[in-house]
């Protein structure tokens, strides 16, 4: 109580600290010891991001909130990605797209067996052999007994305590004589080197020198003299052959070129200039004038079944001749025409039955792949003088048994193979890849025929139904699938 007269005291509380001035006090502490908050909002709770200690102190706010993507492969780190291999079959050392990304940590052999496995089939087999043989040898001991129980044991024909001779014999042992002999160690030389693809690629490369130079010297010394032709009656420098050498086919075409582009001058101005004018009064018609003219001996009686541009060089095209008479088939025929030589094709390949259909690679501007009348699937490549294919599918190799009707190249999977559709009338969608020596192959579908009644059928009527005959195919632009 206050004594009389006296002012009343007022009792001091201690003022409670605000929470904003907490949290900017909080706020304040963190930024000092390097780390960030984000403030929160009604739809996600505030969070802190917390600076490691190793972290670069002088990185700025931009680059501290930059998301960085990290992808993690499950290729082996430790396996090569430049292996040469030599080709036997052209001759050259070849880079080798395959690599074997599989690393064994641990292996261990065990002594189980899978319920499903033939080595446990095998297993049981045996041991049920063994109790069979068990039994009928207890029968056969218990018959020569006379009908009293024998013991599985002595089934078995185990050695009795009671019922056994022991035997021994002393020989005399031939005494043991050690011999030897001491030689000079032959000599050895230590040497190691790094092969890489520089080094592989120089001693290639020396490699055909030496034998261009071995070939020159071995040409100049059999070279005959003036005097030993002559002496022999013929003139010198027979044995080189100017006229069919590549240097003078090379000018003779160039030649046979200008002399088809005078002859054509007339054709050409109207492939870029003409225009009929009478065009202009007709409502949705024109006229049409035919201006080359291509034309092949060995296609004399067969049909046009196929037409392709190249898709790099603009004046060239591919043509495959066939036969739409299915009972009257012959040998087919490929064609290269160029428009500034319409008078002779530029490669010709003949094919042992009809050609159905063909197709440029995109990228490799000399590949063809051709489908043919039997069913079969080649490639050929235009930069080779032989007629023969490259690839080429057979019966083990999965061919069609039908007329295969297009072919199409696709872009390269992720070896980097090449690779092209074909479809035939036998119902088959197939995908071809070109290996290393073979034509490997894999069926994308099968064409089914489906009833268009509504009534359900048996599956004895389905499966005599067969595949449907497919004539063409093709893929989405924008969608490879």
């Amino acid at each position: 109580c206050a004594p009389p007269g006296s002012m009343p005291v007022k009792k001091r509380t201690p003022k409670r600290p605000d929470p904003a001035e907490e949290h900017v006090e909080e706020h304040a502490m963190d930024e000092m010891e390097g780390n960030i908050i984000v403030p929160g909002n009604e739809w996600e709770p505030p969070k802190m991001i917390i600076r490691p200690p190793d972290q670069v102190p002088d990185l700025s706010d931009k680059d501290l909130s930059e998301e960085h993507t990290r992808v993690l492969k499950a290729d082996n780190p430790q396996a090569p990605d430049n292996l040469a291999r030599f080709n036997h079959k052209e001759k050259t050392y070849k880079f080798d797209p395959t690599v074997d990304q599989f690393a064994v940590s641990l292996s261990l052999e065990g002594l189980l067996l899978h319920v499903e496995s033939d080595d446990l089939k095998r297993q049981k087999q045996a041991d049920e052999s063994e109790k069979e043989a068990l039994l009928k040898e207890v029968e056969k001991r218990k018959a020569e007994a006379g009908g009293e129980p024998i013991d599985a044991d002595d089934a078995r024909g185990l050695r009795n305590q009671f019922n056994f001779s022991e035997r021994a014999s002393q020989t005399l042992n031939p005494g043991v004589r050690d011999r030897g002999t001491i030689t000079e160690p032959p000599a050895s030389v230590e040497y190691a080197a790094i092969a890489t693809q520089w080094e592989i690629y120089d001693s290639y490369m020396e490699d055909q020198e030496r034998q261009k130079q071995a070939k020159d010297n071995k040409g100049k010394g059999k070279k005959p003299t003036e005097e030993q032709a002559s002496a022999k009656g013929s003139a010198p420098g027979e044995s080189d052959d100017v006229v069919h050498g590549e240097g003078v086919g090379n000018a003779a075409k160039i030649l046979e070129r200008m002399a088809n582009q005078n002859a054509f001058d007339d054709i050409t101005q109207d492939f870029k200039y003409w225009e009929d004018a009478s065009d202009m009064y007709r409502e949705g018609e024109g006229t049409l004038l035919p201006l080359w003219k291509f034309t092949s001996e060995k296609a004399k009686r067969k049909h046009v079944t196929s037409i392709k541009w190249n898709p790099s060089f603009h004046d060239m095209f591919a043509v495959g001749y066939g036969s739409y008479d299915f009972m009257k088939q012959s040998s087919g025929l490929i064609s290269g025409f160029s428009l500034k030589n319409p008078s002779f094709p530029e490669f010709t390949f003949s094919t042992e039955t009809g050609v159905m259909c063909l197709d440029w690679h995109p990228s490799h501007h000399s590949l063809i792949c051709v489908g043919l009348y039997d069913g079969t699937v080649c490639v050929f490549d235009v930069h080779q003088t032989k007629n023969t294919p490259i690839f080429q599918s057979t019966v083990k190799t999965g061919k069609h048994t039908d007329p295969v009707w297009e072919v199409c190249w696709q872009e390269e999977d992720l070896a980097k193979n090449l690779n092209f559709f074909s479809i035939s009338s036998d119902g088959r969608v197939t995908l071809w890849t070109l290996g290393k020596n073979n034509l490997e192959f894999s069926d994308v579908m099968e064409l089914k025929l489906v009833s268009s009644s509504s009534e359900p059928q048996s599956e004895d009527e389905t499966s005599l139904c067969g595949l449907a005959g497919g004539g063409c195919f093709d893929f989405n632009p924008h969608s490879e699938h």
